[in-house]
């Protein structure tokens, strides 16, 4: 039985529901001298017990205190930190995540420390107390915590002493009605006064990405040349004598005129994995966490469509995988930074297969924590030497930092497009100097690894790529079966992608109504829906589409605001506009030729490339079709009748968008 499941056994009751076993000195004597974790962290030796003050897991930078309050409290606040981790909210269920209940304890911890002050040794006291006690000892938090201003501890406290009630540390229902009554409206505070993470506005992401893009041709280069001096480094190793090692891993094994070429590349390695991090949260929508997850053999290529793979995992050893479609650079910048970290761990392996013994022991510890931890982005790429990191946080000095890496001034048209999106502040952080100071012409734009999780869900609605529900069916449908743990765990990323799109809708729905308007006025609106679209609107305007003048409407725009508005059933796909919304049963862009015949289809000169393309792909493989022999057409009967299918739809919808061209 490991240590951890030891403690468990020994402080938490769990049997369905799941409570902390009451505490005593022989309970405290057992618990303190467990090892609750025996790693490697970075580069030393990491072993944990549980009567420390501070517990650091593997795989996790930081760590979580129980100092500065009584032992009663300590108990309880490591107990509900193994329940959290092992269990859960309940026996069977999914662990939380170590930073969030690095969060939740760190607000108990605080809640603990308060009620210290009254003279309250642990929380399971709260049960004996009298309501106008407890009352005047939480109306003294709430205004010693200055909720006006700082009204983000409200949610987090109440999000925090939820464990509390569902592990039953506290049963007094009154601390949780009075904690609701004076915490709750600040949370509500924090609400109205919350703002979304700002998107990157199109021209700054231009320029990042053509950046990062540039880069990777760059180092694809070099890097066999690079390589091959690398890999003559580590040919070295095995023998120079040891007492080189004595005090780091440089490793002397090149001539002068080597030398010099290595100083040249050394910046295009040093540097490829920072810009291999823009593209992969670029492309992908990953988290900062996800990224950083990443392994060594993250990149898929199947068939000319490149994936690349994150690995869900729990407390114990069992992973899954789920796949991210991602374009052809991000393959290859993965696949270019793969090839590089495979030279450290080899390098890693060579220095303490045949110098081990004379390694100072934090570069030792280092290498084999390189060698277990095949983290991606864990390479500190060096001339000659060799070292690992763990990069859980993003800091100022990291190698993600991006700003480091782009110093791009907002233009008046930047600015233009972030006011439209309500979102032109500098930083969303309460900590941030510029914090909701809005952009100025010529300031730098203030880049967050979040960002381009909100600039990818924005990028798929506004070029009409899906909207919410195309985004939710991308993420549902994955090629690995998975448990239903894992499974809930990747659809709750999902929802939080979707969620970040929702603040998108009604100004593209918006968009996409001036557009219709615009091509209804042309009278080059397609599909069925499109046909209906005219009469409508023709019906509506009293015959007069050029004005929007009506008794109801001063203007065109009134019009688009209150169709956007009062528009909710719609989605917007590369090949149209669909006015059924979320009751659409049709997923399939690649065969549209349902679409054309509803109702509620609408298609604008700005989708015509779209049928374009269709009608050409058609041609092309009916044409090849046509040369098969009699038993294969047969065979493939059904294949070349939905490829005629689609070639009449994108014929009668290429000639409603060009007939008016063709009368000109």
């Amino acid at each position: 039985m490991t240590g951890i499941s030891t403690a468990v056994d020994i402080c938490l009751k769990i049997d369905g529901l799941i409570s902390i076993k009451p505490y005593s000195l022989q309970v405290d004597a057992e618990l303190t001298p467990l090892v609750l974790w025996q790693y490697i962290r970075s580069n030393k030796e990491q072993i944990t017990l549980f009567g420390d003050d501070s517990w650091y897991s593997q795989g996790n930078n930081l760590s979580v205190t129980f100092n500065d309050v009584g032992p009663k409290y300590q108990y309880q606040l490591k107990a509900l930190t193994l329940g959290m981790y092992t269990q859960g909210s309940g026996q069977g269920m999914e662990p939380l995540a170590w930073s969030t209940i690095r969060r939740n304890i760190a607000n108990l911890k605080r809640l603990a420390k308060w009620l210290e002050r009254y003279g309250i040794e642990s929380f399971g006291d709260l049960d004996k107390l009298p309501e106008l006690r407890l009352r005047n000892i939480i109306l003294d938090l709430v205004q010693a915590s200055d909720l006006q201003k700082h009204s983000s501890f409200a949610q987090s406290l109440l999000t925090a002493i939820y464990w509390l009630k569902l592990y039953s540390v506290v049963k007094n229902e009154q601390f949780y009605d009075l904690m609701n009554e004076y915490f709750l409206p600040f949370t509500l505070l924090k609400k109205e006064r919350r703002n979304k993470h700002s998107v990157i506005p199109i021209q700054i992401m231009k320029q990042v990405l053509k950046t990062s893009e540039e880069y990777v041709n760059a180092a694809e280069n070099i890097i066999d040349n690079w390589h091959s001096l690398q890999t003559k480094l580590n040919d070295a190793i095995p023998n120079l004598p040891p007492t080189d090692f004595k005090k780091s891993t440089y490793i002397d094994g090149l001539d002068s005129e080597e030398s010099a070429e290595l100083d040249d590349y050394y910046e295009l390695i040093k540097n490829l994995r920072r810009y291999t991090f823009v593209l992969v949260v670029s492309y992908t929508g990953m988290r900062y966490s996800e990224a950083m997850a990443l392994s060594d053999d993250s990149a898929i290529d199947r068939n000319g469509k490149y994936f690349i793979k994150t690995l869900l995992s729990k407390t114990t050893d069992e992973t899954q995988s789920l796949e991210w479609v991602t374009n052809e650079v991000t393959y290859r910048a993965v696949k270019l930074l793969t090839r590089v970290c495979s030279v450290y761990r080899e390098r890693a392996a060579l220095l303490l297969k045949h110098h081990s013994d004379f390694l100072p022991l934090k570069r030792k510890l280092n290498l084999e924590f390189g060698l277990s931890n095949r983290a991606l982005f864990g390479v500190s790429p060096h001339k000659k030497s060799c070292e690992f990191s763990l990069n859980t946080k993003s800091t100022k000095n990291g190698f993600n930092n991006i700003n480091k890496m782009f110093s791009i001034r907002v233009t008046e048209h930047d600015i233009a497009e972030l006011e439209r999106m309500g979102c032109n502040y500098q930083s969303v952080s309460s900590n941030h100097k510029k914090f909701k100071k809005p952009y100025k012409v010529g300031d730098f734009f203030n880049f967050t690894a979040h960002q381009f999780r909100h600039t990818f869900a924005w990028f798929i609605v506004a070029n009409r790529l899906g909207d919410l529900d195309d985004i939710k069916y991308q993420y549902k449908h994955l090629e690995n079966m998975m448990s239903l743990v894992y499974s809930q765990r990747g659809y709750e990323s999902m929802e939080e992608l979707i969620g970040l799109t929702e603040s998108f809708s009604e100004f593209m729905i918006s968009q996409a109504m001036e557009d219709m308007v615009s091509a209804a006025q042309d009278g080059t609106l397609a599909g069925k829906g499109g046909q209906n679209f005219i009469a409508k609107l023709t019906e509506i305007l009293a015959d007069d589409l050029t004005t929007g003048s009506t008794p109801h409407f001063k203007n065109m725009e009134e019009l688009i605001t209150f169709a956007a508005k009062h528009t909710n059933n719609f989605r917007g796909v590369s090949h149209g506009y669909c006015t059924k919304g979320a009751e659409c049963k049709v997923r399939n862009a690649a065969d549209p030729s349902h679409c054309v015949w509803c109702d509620s289809y609408i298609a604008t000169p700005r989708h015509l490339p779209h049928w374009l393309v269709v009608k050409k792909r058609c041609e092309s493989q009916l044409a090849a079709f046509e040369k098969f022999p009699s038993e294969i057409k047969l065979r493939l009967k059904a294949f070349s009748t939905a490829l005629n299918d689609n070639l009449e739809a994108a014929n009668i919808i290429i000639d409603q968008l060009t007939i008016k061209v063709k009368e000109a």
